[in-house]
C-alpha cells in the first residue's frame, strides 16, 4: 500500500497514451465507472485518449465541447514549437476551465472532481477539462432559524451556490474568499470570508494556522471542521456559531467577523462568536428596536429558564422549604402525596424522557413529528400524573423549561442549556441551593475564562465596551449602530480616537 501511495505522488504523465490509461485503471479499479475513448483527432493527425467517470461527469458537454471540437479542428503547420496541449486548449476546447498538467497526482484528483482528462499521444502533458456534472437540491426556506420578516432563503450543501448567495448581499470588490482542502480522504473544499480591512487579522491568521493543521481523514461538513478549530472541543458553551442563514452570515461579515464553509454542508460557522451573539436573530434587524430588544431580552430569559428552573425546583422542595411561600408549600407537598420517587430521581426520569420525546419529534419528518412530540408529551404527563409516579407541579416545571429552551435562536446553545440543566439537578439535589449557587458560580467562572480566537467570550461586557452594549441586551436604532467591536476589526483608528 506504502509503494502504490509513493508511485501515485511522483508519477508522470507517459508519452504513451495505453500506458497512462492502464495506470488510471489498476488505481481507481473497474467498479467506479470510467468511461474510456481513443480517438484520431485535429485532422487525424493526432492520436487522443479521453477519460473521464460518467456518473461524475456531464456527458453531453464532453461529446458537444471536447469530442466534438477536437475532431473537428485540424492541425496548423504555423503554429510549430508549442505543445499539442497547449494548441488544443487555446484554440479548439472553447472552456475557460482548461488545465495543463504533467502530473498523475493531478490527473486522478480531476477525475474525482468530475473533469475530464484528455491525453495526446507522443506528449507528456495533458488537459483537465472542467465538466462536472452539478446536482443539488433548490434553495429552500431556513429550517433552524425561521425568521418573519428577514428573507426566506437558505444555505444547500453545495458551496458555490453558497457563496453566489454571499456575494448576491455584499457585491463589493473588499469581500476576500480563501480556499482549503481539508481531510486526507475526503479532500473536502472549505472556504473562508471576510472583509479585506474590516476583519482583525490577527483572527484571521489564527484560523488559517488551525485549518492548516487540521488532521483527520474526512470532514464531512462544516459541524466536523467547527469542533477541529474551536478553542476547547470538550467546552460545553460553542465558541462559534452555525447558521444557515446567508443574510446572517453577510451581516457578520460587515461586523469584522469570519465566516467558513464546508462544500456539501448546508451551514456557515462565524467565528469569533461571543455568548450574546447567541441571542442575535435576523428578525431583530427587520423590525422596530423596541419590538427587537423585547424579543431579545425574552430569548435571554428563556436561557436561564431552561437552564436553571428545575434546579432551582429542586433545591426548594428537597432543602430549602421556608423559601417556597406557605400556600405553594402546601399545593406542592399536596401533590407530591403517593409520589414513590425521591424529588431528584423524578425530576431527573421525567427530563430524560421530555428529551427523547423531543429527540424523536425531530428525526420524524415534517409534521408527524410535531404531533409526536406534542401528544407523547400530553399522554406521558397526564398518565405519570394519573398513576400517582409524578407529582403535577414537577410536570409543570419540566414542560416549563422544554418550552423555554425552543425560544432560544441558537440551536447549540439550547444544546448547552440542556447539560447546564442536568448538571445543576445534580448539584441541587445533593446540596440545595447552596450547590445551585456553587454550581451557577462555576458556570460564570468557566464562561469568564473562555475565549474564542483570543476574544473573550463575555465581551463587550466582560472585558466593558460601552459602545459596543448598543447591540448585545438591546438593539439599538441603526442610525446608532455604526461602532464595530474593537477586538473582532481592525478599527485602530476608531480605538486611538477614542483614547
Amino acid at each position: 500500500m506504502q509503494q502504490h501511495n509513493i508511485d501515485f505522488e511522483n508519477k508522470s504523465v507517459d508519452a504513451s497514451i495505453d500506458k497512462n490509461l492502464q495506470f488510471i485503471k489498476s488505481y481507481l479499479g473497474d467498479g467506479i465507472g470510467l468511461s474510456i475513448g481513443k480517438f484520431n483527432v485535429l485532422g487525424g493527425k493526432i492520436e487522443a485518449g479521453i477519460i473521464y467517470i460518467g456518473i461524475l461527469c456531464d456527458e453531453e458537454l464532453v461529446n458537444g465541447q471536447v469530442i466534438s471540437s477536437l475532431l473537428q479542428g485540424s492541425l496548423r503547420d504555423t503554429i510549430k514549437g508549442k505543445s499539442i496541449a497547449t494548441l488544443a486548449k487555446s484554440l479548439y476546447i472553447p472552456s475557460l476551465n482548461t488545465n495543463e498538467v504533467n502530473q498523475m497526482k493531478d490527473i486522478i484528483f480531476g477525475l474525482l472532481k468530475g473533469n475530464t482528462i484528455v491525453f495526446f499521444e507522443g506528449y507528456t502533458d495533458a488537459l483537465i477539462i472542467q465538466s462536472q456534472k452539478h446536482e443539488k437540491r433548490s434553495i429552500d426556506k431556513p429550517e433552524n432559524e425561521a425568521a418573519v420578516f428577514a428573507a426566506k432563503d437558505s444555505f444547500i450543501e453545495d458551496i458555490h451556490t453558497n457563496i453566489s448567495m454571499i456575494i448576491r448581499r455584499l457585491p463589493i470588490p473588499e469581500i476576500r474568499f480563501e480556499t482549503f482542502s481539508i481531510g486526507s480522504l475526503s479532500h473536502t473544499e472549505t472556504k473562508i470570508a471576510w472583509i479585506n480591512g474590516l476583519a482583525n487579522d490577527e483572527i484571521l491568521d489564527e484560523l488559517r494556522r488551525r485549518i492548516k493543521d487540521v488532521d483527520i481523514e474526512m470532514v464531512d461538513g462544516t459541524t466536523i471542521l467547527a469542533e477541529l478549530i474551536q478553542d476547547k472541543p470538550s467546552q460545553v458553551f460553542p465558541t462559534y456559531r452555525l447558521t444557515e442563514r446567508p443574510d446572517l452570515v453577510a451581516r457578520a461579515l460587515t461586523d469584522g467577523y469570519i465566516a467558513i464553509l464546508c462544500n456539501n454542508s448546508p451551514f456557515a460557522m462565524i467565528v469569533p462568536m461571543m455568548f450574546w451573539d447567541s441571542f442575535k436573530n435576523m428578525d431583530d434587524y427587520s423590525q422596530m428596536p423596541i419590538a427587537a430588544t423585547m424579543l431579545r431580552i425574552t430569548r435571554i430569559i428563556a436561557f436561564f429558564i431552561s437552564s436553571f428552573i428545575s434546579a432551582l425546583y429542586l433545591s426548594f422542595v428537597t432543602y430549602n422549604h421556608s423559601i417556597v411561600p406557605l400556600s405553594l408549600a402546601l399545593n406542592i407537598s399536596q401533590g407530591r402525596e403517593g409520589v414513590p420517587f425521591p424529588s431528584i430521581i423524578e425530576l431527573i426520569v421525567m427530563t430524560i424522557i421530555i428529551d427523547i420525546i423531543r429527540e424523536a419529534g425531530t428525526r420524524m419528518p415534517g409534521m408527524v413529528g410535531y404531533f409526536i412530540g406534542t401528544l407523547g408529551a400530553v399522554i406521558i404527563g397526564q398518565a405519570a400524573v394519573s398513576a400517582g409516579y409524578v407529582s403535577v407541579s414537577l410536570i409543570i416545571v419540566v414542560a416549563f423549561s422544554a418550552i423555554a429552551s425552543f425560544a432560544i435562536s441558537s440551536t447549540v446553545l439550547v444544546n448547552t442549556s440542556r447539560i447546564i440543566n442536568y448538571f445543576l439537578i445534580l448539584i441541587a439535589g445533593f446540596l440545595g441551593t447552596v450547590g445551585l449557587f456553587y454550581g451557577i458560580f462555576i458556570i460564570l467562572w468557566r464562561m469568564s475564562i473562555l475565549e474564542s480566537f483570543g476574544v473573550p467570550y463575555l465581551y463587550p461586557v466582560i472585558p466593558v465596551e460601552f459602545a459596543a452594549w448598543k447591540d448585545v441586551l438591546v438593539r439599538a436604532p441603526f442610525k446608532v449602530l455604526k461602532t464595530k467591536l474593537r477586538l473582532i476589526t481592525n478599527n485602530k483608528e476608531e480605538e486611538n480616537s477614542d483614547e
